[in-house]
């Protein structure tokens, strides 16, 4: 990469104007417009005020050793792990973001560690100290940072130490700021505001139209993705993900036993077909046998005509703000379903007998 690049690129992180930078370094915009366009390049005299402007070595301006300020950057933050304490946590970031002052990701380490100040220390200076630093920081980010990432991660501690201060309207305020790519930022900020406003009739009823989005965004990840490695034949991956997808389709049995109960038939009877095909007649027989333990759950409630989630769940979802149906199978032919499974099993004894009780 040449230098009129790089200057562009770092203008742009900046969130400066051709016209700001400019004025920042005493020459035009068009002498800015042409040295993006590598038209000509800045006067050797102007590049250690460019680098210093930008917080940047005059190598990193030519585009040398890029990977190594990254690296650098990730090593000062590693060091600071493994100090595994707050305050020293701080001085280490602090030396760093004098070597790089314009590093996004030391600016939001240090604010989550002057926010942990804020939580611990017994010294009301202190800890009004550390959190006026840590918004600086963070605003700062916002508003000089052209990465979306780091605005968000920025926009998310703030909207934590706004939380934790008591300044809800300024959280919520950060919250909205918050890009879609971050959505679960904002929903974390959004539960913790409202609980600290004791607005709690609202908090209930945001958290459990987002617990339901997650679930159920979750519930169609697990479905496709245990499907994709099926198909690829990549059998144990498949089981994996199996395995997780009926933990999450019964975490809210507690309030509805017989919850999303199809999902977990129709889940259980393709992680058997899955056994099938490993060869695995012990696993896939447990599979089966699990499936119409669930059958004769829905059959018991398939007639009640009461499909509505909220009304069914009221431990989790009674305050849902959308009707919410779920579709039961209410008849389930044993034959049909283990047809699919005879030549596997052959003269299995326990598949036999497992099949005539069954067909009782």
């Amino acid at each position: 990469m040449n230098i009129g690049t790089n200057i562009y690129t770092l203008r742009k992180e900046k969130k400066n104007t051709q016209a700001q930078l400019a004025e920042k370094l005493g020459v035009s915009e068009q002498s800015i417009s042409k040295w993006e366009n590598n038209l000509c390049a800045p006067d050797v005299s102007l590049f250690p005020i460019i680098a210093d402007y930008f917080g940047v070595s005059i190598d990193r301006l030519f585009g040398y050793h890029m990977n190594s300020y990254a690296e650098e950057v990730k090593a000062i933050m590693k060091a600071a792990d493994n100090s595994m304490d707050t305050y020293k946590e701080i001085e280490i970031i602090g030396q760093g973001l004098r070597k790089y002052p314009n590093s996004p990701e030391l600016k939001i380490y240090l604010a989550s560690s002057l926010s942990m100040v804020n939580r611990m220390s017994t010294d009301e200076n202190e800890k009004k100290e550390a959190v006026k630093k840590a918004i600086l920081l963070c605003t700062e980010v916002i508003n000089t940072c052209g990465d979306n990432k780091h605005v968000d991660s920025a926009l998310h501690m703030l909207t934590r130490i706004y939380n934790e201060t008591g300044n809800y309207n300024k959280a919520e305020e950060a919250i909205s700021k918050i890009s879609a790519d971050r959505y679960r930022d904002r929903i974390v900020g959004t539960v913790s505001m409202l609980g600290g406003k004791k607005s709690y009739a609202e908090q209930e009823q945001f958290a459990e139209d987002a617990l339901w989005d997650l679930y159920w965004t979750m519930s169609r990840v697990f479905e496709y993705m245990t499907h994709s490695y099926t198909i690829n034949k990549e059998y144990e991956k498949a089981i994996a993900f199996f395995d997780a997808y009926e933990k999450l389709l019964s975490i809210f049995d507690r309030g509805c036993s017989d919850f999303c109960a199809t999902d977990k038939i129709i889940a259980c009877e393709n992680k058997a077909k899955v056994y099938m095909k490993m060869g695995d007649k012990e696993n896939c027989l447990a599979g089966l046998k699990h499936f119409f333990a669930l059958a004769e759950l829905v059959r018991a409630v398939a007639q009640s005509g009461d499909f509505n989630i909220a009304a069914r769940n009221p431990m989790y979802f009674s305050n849902i703000s959308e009707e919410i149906g779920e579709e039961y199978i209410s008849n389930i032919y044993p034959e049909k379903t283990l047809e699919k499974y005879d030549a596997f099993f052959g003269e299995d004894e326990a598949y036999i007998q497992f099949k005539k009780t069954v067909s009782k």
